[in-house]
């Protein structure tokens, strides 16, 4: 029995390893037996796998079988007769190929908990034969580590992706100066260096018809990426129903990212880096993809700021604002721009090549209050917002002119002034957030108050004189 499961014939009589079976023996593995690189050397092991296969029997017997786990050790790979660890390591891809590749610097490489072995790399993932090389392996190291000391530095380049306020898009692709051949064996960052992998096309190319000679942007010093941007998608995010696909509890337990690799590459059976995480595209199909993915952020800086600061309520700075400001309900809701803006509208400076942009209707509010309610609340609104911006710009105006010596004053006018501003400048008139809109527009007031008594304490100050307009002070409107 031992000598019959030992021949490779016998694993494609299960039916959930003939597509194993075929992709073995399509591979230039095809003359070695399966258990020659499935069964590590020594007794012990070959002793161990016979049992377990015993019960893999039995579980296809009683019609229990899924799919199957297994794993190559790296000590299969090297053992007398296989590949000798000093040729590999001299090995190298030439370079014609479509990608450089060197074997040193990878063996006996540890990086983020994760040990480089044979089959990182070689495994069953990619096309229909065993331990064919899966490039897309590449990717997830080299393109997905933030480089702290480049993250300040760097352009932002390629597809936008969701970071922090204040730090740059992208940055995960920003580029490692120092090729993978110059590092220690064992420690460093991946390189992202383009040419680290490829080689410029040595012959011209024409695309739509324009001739590019890379020799010619070489030679001027010119960054890969500067043409090429977004060659690489954006990584996918594990989420942690994926950790179910293998756990029935411990989800909560997450360790750290160290730890998490060094638990799932060093275990007992190999799990494969995108059992995890999803296959990274890189390449010029996601790059054609990225053409259609354009950033506007890219060219558009800030360009609704104010909006969304007045939507979400944030501090309008430089003022301090007391805690507690109001929030609109409707961001609360999980509203966003589209919910109101509805209503296409040309463009007034470029109406010729048919560009329109969305503006915001009180009609929308009917998709979700009762009808003919936004109709009624909006102008309402805007009336109050106008009226009171009005009476305290006028007055900010009047003091403005007025000469004071007091920097706490001009300090105050200054503030007072920014708030003002941020009412105006957001364009809404109270729509977007009501609530907080009046409460800029009343601390605004307040410090022009308190101007107001700083200048005429002044020394030398002349008395205002009476404004032609209605005393706020004795009410608002």
């Amino acid at each position: 029995m031992v000598e019959v499961t030992s021949q490779s014939w016998f694993c494609n009589t299960c039916h959930i390893m003939n597509s194993y079976h075929a992709s073995w023996h399509a591979s230039k593995h095809k003359d070695i037996e399966c258990i020659k690189c499935h069964i590590a050397p020594g007794a012990k092991n070959f002793v161990s796998a016979k049992i377990n296969g015993l019960g893999q029997v039995v579980d296809d017997l009683l019609d229990r079988t899924g799919k199957p786990s297994a794993s190559v050790s790296a000590f299969a790979c090297t053992r007398s007769g296989c590949h000798d660890i000093e040729k590999v390591k001299a090995t190298s891809r030439p370079d014609g190929a479509n990608y450089k590749f060197i074997h040193r610097p990878h063996i006996d490489l540890t990086y983020n908990g994760i040990t480089v072995e044979c089959t990182t790399c070689h495994s069953h993932i990619k096309g229909d034969k065993h331990f064919e090389v899966n490039t897309d392996a590449c990717i997830s190291c080299h393109m997905k580590t933030v480089v702290p000391a480049l993250a300040a530095t760097t352009r932002p380049e390629g597809l936008a992706m969701t970071l922090p306020e204040g730090t740059p898009a992208l940055r995960e692709f920003s580029f490692v100066l120092a090729a993978a051949t110059t590092r220690p064996s064992g420690s460093g960052v991946p390189s992202r260096q383009c040419q680290t992998c490829h080689e410029p096309p040595k012959q011209d190319l024409m695309r739509a018809g324009v001739k590019v000679v890379h020799s010619e942007f070489v030679a001027y010093g010119a960054k890969c990426e500067s043409c090429h941007r977004g060659v690489t998608a954006q990584p996918a995010k594990i989420a942690d129903e994926q950790c179910y696909a293998c756990h029935d509890f411990g989800v909560s337990r997450v360790a750290s990212v160290t730890q998490m690799h060094r638990d799932h590459t060093n275990g007992k059976h190999k799990v494969e880096c995108f059992e995890c995480h999803a296959l990274t595209r890189h390449g010029l199909e996601v790059q054609a993809v990225g053409v259609e993915q354009f950033d506007c952020n890219s060219c558009h800086h800030k360009q609704h700021n104010i909006q969304r600061e007045t939507y979400r309520y944030v501090v309008a700075k430089p003022t301090s604002q007391p805690e507690g400001m109001p929030i609109t309900p409707m961001f609360l809701a999980h509203v966003d721009c589209n919910g109101c803006h509805v209503q296409d509208k040309p463009v007034s400076t470029k109406p010729i090549p048919g560009q329109t942009v969305a503006t915001a209707s009180a009609k929308a509010c009917d998709n979700c209050h009762k009808p003919g309610l936004g109709e009624q609340t909006v102008p309402l609104w805007q009336k109050n917002i106008k009226a009171m911006h009005g009476a305290a710009d006028a007055l900010a105006k009047s003091l403005a002119d007025r000469p004071t010596s007091s920097a706490r004053a001009r300090q105050l006018l200054a503030d007072a002034r920014h708030l003002l501003d941020t009412v105006r400048l957001d364009g809404s008139w109270g729509v977007h957030n009501p609530r907080y809109s009046e409460q800029l527009i009343l601390n605004a007031k307040a410090k022009l108050y308190e101007a107001e008594k700083l200048i005429e304490s002044a020394p030398g100050s002349q008395p205002a004189e009476p404004p032609s307009r209605p005393d706020e002070r004795k009410g608002q409107p």
